[in-house]
């Protein structure tokens, strides 16, 4: 369940890339892909094929952060950006298989600890120098380093970090995992990575989803200087099918295809990012300003009225992406599991995706969505905590939440008979469902202190952090395409936001990944163990999964196989009808 791949990253969105989900194209409850009014079948091309040239907007509701390294961001925004320029090791088809990109091919050592990794010899960078095993190694030195992972704040060094060598990297004690013997250059376009140990998910999980660095242009920037830089400002050298032409702060961002890509010249000409507000996002694209729109800048109610629109194309899709309430349970002990317990009945998340998602959407129990391979169902003993004051009101007077005087229960350590929730700005229908929650939770005696929504940005650095005035938050995860908890849900994880630590869950996790899981019957029934009793702690509060709402304009063509419950994948095959 990490978050970084080519199909976009996570997360509130911190929207989890990086990789979790195997999904398939089962609802999500209201209209499905299938029967999507005017996007009932995706283009496949005017006749006499795909025209070159031409240029697209694509509009994001939530300011992107202005850091372009890859493995650097970590919010799904800037991640989409990022991906237009820079590849991944593999990529995934229309079925979420994984499929070669950078990596041609690869093998396994017998003993299953040694990835012998072929890169593609056409596979270069937009200066002409080859992507090389050098690169590869420069950028896991980088996500091991101490620098990374203190000073800059990274949050994908768990990529590397089962790799023979990471703690001695990350103390400071080795440079290089050439020297500690996690990586073997055999030439220029193989090498090998040994691992500490056996690992079924490690391939997928991690390694498959490292995007690259250019060594040639970074190596002589300091480690700590890598977000300060110019070249993280705006890269001048990519691999992707798109190169960055300029950046405009944080409104938009102008990239130009890269003719020499090795899979494939892009047809399009200029792709341009464009922040827009998701109030007048429906009128841009009926006026054309506008030509695609990726996930979280549509509202629900945007959907029938653009269904009448005629050049406009909407595609609800169920989504790997999922809206919770955090908490910051080491903070504060008071958040103890029954108490969390009770948010989860006190909460009518089902009149959620009812009024605010118009049912394009579901009531999520879990960290795996539904429609994964992988998801634990009630038969496997899944509490659905259906709403239920009362039940939430009995288990608040047994978590120690008194009700004093005035009617709102006091909170036991600290005396106060408020909790403050955050929320970024952006999401239109997560800041409603602010509103939705303070007023259930009122009907059990918690009275919730909404703040004033913040930019994205902004909390989501206040949340990793653990700011002292962050308690309650809400934002959610975009994931990706392999059900691995680590990273994210055991109790060292950089995205384990809650800080949230349990012995018990994490030996249920690291069963997700050993020997025998590389059987995938025994790995499917170690991950329910694991989502069975992750729902039973609910360190996060889980809200929904929404469905994904895109749209696009008419004469922007995206072949029918593009598309996946990610997203369109490959840009490069897309054209304009011009």
């Amino acid at each position: 369940m990490k978050k970084l791949t080519k199909a976009g990253m996570a997360t509130m969105a911190l929207a989890a890339s990086l990789t979790m989900l195997v999904a398939g194209c089962g609802g999500g409850g209201g209209t499905t892909a299938n029967n999507a009014g005017n996007a009932a079948t995706n283009q496949t091309g005017a006749a006499g094929g795909p025209q070159d040239g031409g240029s697209i907007v694509i509009g994001q509701a939530t300011k992107y952060d202005t850091t372009f390294i890859p493995q650097i961001p970590s919010d799904l925004y800037t991640q989409n950006i990022v991906n237009f320029a820079f590849d991944p090791l593999m990529t995934i088809d229309n079925n979420l298989n994984f499929v070669p990109d950078l990596m041609k091919s690869y093998s396994w050592s017998d003993d299953k600890k040694t990835l012998t990794v072929n890169l593609d010899p056409n596979a270069n960078w937009t200066d002409g120098k080859p992507v090389t095993s050098d690169d590869v190694l420069f950028t896991m030195d980088v996500l091991a380093s101490k620098e990374y992972n203190t000073t800059l704040q990274g949050s994908y060094g768990y990529l590397v970090s089962l790799v023979v060598g990471y703690d001695d990297i990350l103390n400071g004690k080795k440079k290089s995992f050439a020297e500690t013997g996690g990586f073997q250059k055999v030439d220029d376009k193989t090498f090998k990575i040994t691992f500490k140990q056996v690992d079924a998910a490690v391939l997928w999980s991690d390694i498959a989803v490292m995007q690259p660095m250019p060594k040639h242009a970074l190596e002589n920037v300091p480690l700590k200087d890598l977000i300060t830089s110019d070249f993280d400002k705006k890269p001048t050298v990519t691999d992707g099918p798109y190169k960055f032409v300029s950046v405009n702060g944080q409104d938009s961002v102008e990239m130009t295809r890269n003719d020499n890509y090795f899979r494939g010249k892009p047809h399009i000409q200029n792709v341009t990012f464009k922040t827009v507000s998701a109030d007048v996002m429906p009128g841009l694209l009926a006026n054309n300003s506008v030509n695609l729109v990726l996930q979280s800048a549509l509202k629900p109610t945007d959907v029938e009225k653009l269904k009448q629109v005629q050049n406009v194309k909407v595609l609800p899709m169920p989504s790997l992406s999922y809206q919770y309430m955090g908490l910051k349970i080491k903070q504060h002990p008071e958040f103890n599991q029954k108490f969390r317990q009770a948010l989860m009945y006190g909460i009518n998340r089902q009149a959620i995706v009812d009024g605010l998602l118009k049912g394009y959407g579901k009531v999520l129990n879990a960290p795996i969505p539904e429609v994964s391979w992988a998801a634990a169902t009630p038969a496997d003993g899944l509490n659905e905590y259906k709403y239920d004051p009362n039940k939430a009101n009995q288990l608040l007077d047994e978590a120690g939440w008194k009700i004093g005087p005035d009617g709102w229960r006091i909170d036991p350590v600290t005396g106060k008979n408020s909790i403050p929730l955050d929320y970024p700005l952006g999401n239109t229908v997560r800041m409603a469902s602010a509103t939705a929650i303070a007023q259930d939770l009122a009907k059990v005696h918690l009275k919730i202190d909404l703040h004033q929504p913040q930019d994205f940005d902004t909390l989501a650095k206040k949340v990793q952090a653990d700011d002292p005035s962050i308690y309650m938050w809400l934002m959610g995860w975009s994931l990706s395409v392999d059900p691995d908890p680590r990273g994210m849900y055991d109790s060292n994880a950089a995205y384990n936001y809650p800080r949230w630590v349990d012995k018990q869950n994490d030996e249920l996790i690291n069963a997700t990944a050993n020997e025998a899981a590389f059987d995938k019957n025994v790995r499917k029934q170690a991950l329910v163990k694991w989502e069975v009793y992750y729902n039973q702690q609910v360190p996060y509060i889980f809200l929904y999964e929404p469905d994904d709402i895109y749209a696009y304009t008419s004469n922007l063509q995206i072949p029918k196989n593009d598309w996946t419950v990610t997203g369109p994948i490959n840009p490069q095959e897309w054209w304009v009808n011009q």
